[in-house]
């Protein structure tokens, strides 16, 4: 069987499988709703999805891992509260002339350290101050018809976020006034309690410890900064994402295609909202997808709704990780086979699982096609079923299928 053939006579039809994601993720919101990493709705899911992909894949588990859900953000209530404390004791430092200033530089860079060790660099810091939960990973695989030399994994992940306030409240510009105000605080209270340490000007350290007084609000916004008690719907992010992974098993299935030499996962993760801990704990446990002599690929989607906003991270997790440069242009040009220019970009702030991947030693490409502003139902309430693109879903589902069937022909290098 001629297999470039029958994705370019099914190109027209791939509308089928947009509605087949639509449908399926409808009925998880409905069904299921929010999805906190390690709770029982993101479990049931899963299995949903899980039981649903035994039709289409020769083998199906979930693979469970430890979590600390409520780790990952709580550095910003942290943060918060140390600097709070911080200007607190800086002031009655500089006004009282005692020794506390340096206490007082401590409470500020424990603030940049839980800011940098759980978001800047989505590392586990804080973890063991909060409770464990449970989670897992559905792996599915489509194995090759002979030996396998190549290896493809398309992946989504399951869980959903807490609400993030000000996105929903006061949208884009107002989420990033906030934390422009308190990014700018924190570097206004390093300087300020450093001189204050190091300095004898008494007038000079009164000046900066009063400065200081002009962020306290936005400090105390950040304990409204995210609604532990709410978690959205997160249909487009990012079980959007996890059906352009389904959609490619059950065309493959639907066509009967089986590649002789190429292997196709489809990973859908937990715990992407709370740190990249599910791709994190896939990769621990598979550390042979790095160095088992097979060529793999990872291919993250992330979000996909906004067509205008495609976009294809070469560098991930803050602009800090570098994805691998030939995954992103099979990918880039898998896209423009199916008639979209998508742009390479770098996140300006936090990551895909794409960067786990990355991190692993696994060749990994990013892609995501949603206002970068960031969009008003990012992360919020609006994040429903009620609002998937199912026209930029069908073309995903389309440019993902492109890179599957280039990478099982051309490969990487």
């Amino acid at each position: 069987m001629d297999f470039r053939t029958v994705l370019d006579n099914a190109k027209e039809k791939l509308d089928s499988y947009a509605q087949f994601a639509v449908d399926g993720i409808t009925h998880i919101c409905s069904s299921f709703g929010p999805r906190p990493c390690g709770g029982e709705s993101e479990r049931k899911a899963q299995e949903y999805m899980g039981e649903m992909l035994k039709s289409y894949a020769d083998t199906v588990d979930r693979e469970e891992f430890e979590v600390h859900r409520e780790a990952f953000m709580s550095f910003v209530p942290i943060a918060g509260s140390l600097l709070l404390t911080s200007t607190a004791v800086n002031l009655a430092a500089a006004y009282k002339k005692n020794k506390s200033s340096l206490a007082s530089f401590g409470l500020t860079a424990a603030a940049a350290a839980a800011l940098v060790g759980e978001f800047g660099l989505y590392q586990q810091p804080l973890d063991p101050l909060f409770k464990k939960q449970t989670s897992g990973n559905v792996i599915a695989v489509r194995k090759a018809s002979g030996e396998t030399k190549r290896r493809i994994i398309i992946s989504g992940h399951t869980d959903s976020a807490p609400e993030w306030t000000y996105t929903y409240r006061l949208g884009s510009k107002g989420v990033t006034s906030v934390v422009g105000a308190a990014v700018a605080g924190l570097a206004y209270n390093i300087a300020s309690t450093a001189v204050s340490v190091t300095s004898k000007n008494d007038k000079l350290k009164k000046g900066l410890a009063l400065g200081q007084l002009a962020f306290v609000p936005a400090f105390g916004a950040l304990y409204a900064f995210t609604n532990s008690k709410r978690y959205v719907d997160g249909a487009n992010d990012d079980l959007s994402g996890c059906y352009i992974a389904n959609s490619v098993l059950k065309f493959l299935s639907d066509n009967d295609i089986r590649f002789e030499n190429t292997e196709v996962i489809a990973l859908l993760t937990g715990g992407e909202e709370c740190g990249l801990r599910g791709a994190k704990a896939f990769f621990e446990a598979h550390p042979e997808y790095a160095n088992d002599g097979v060529e793999t690929m990872y291919a993250g989607f992330d979000t996909i709704r906004d067509g205008e906003f495609m976009e294809i991270y070469t560098k991930d997790l803050n602009g800090l990780v570098p994805t691998d440069l030939n995954a992103c242009t099979l990918v880039q040009k898998a896209a423009a086979k199916c008639g979209k220019d998508v742009p390479f970009g770098s996140i300006p702030l936090g990551s895909t699982d794409a960067a786990a991947a990355a991190q692993a030693g696994v060749p990994a490409a990013a892609f995501v096609a949603m206002d970068p502003a960031p969009a008003r139902y990012y992360h919020t309430r609006l994040d429903t079923a009620d609002i998937l693109c199912p026209e930029t879903i069908e073309k995903v589902i389309e440019i993902a299928l492109q890179t599957v069937f280039d990478f099982d022909e051309e490969g990487l290098y």
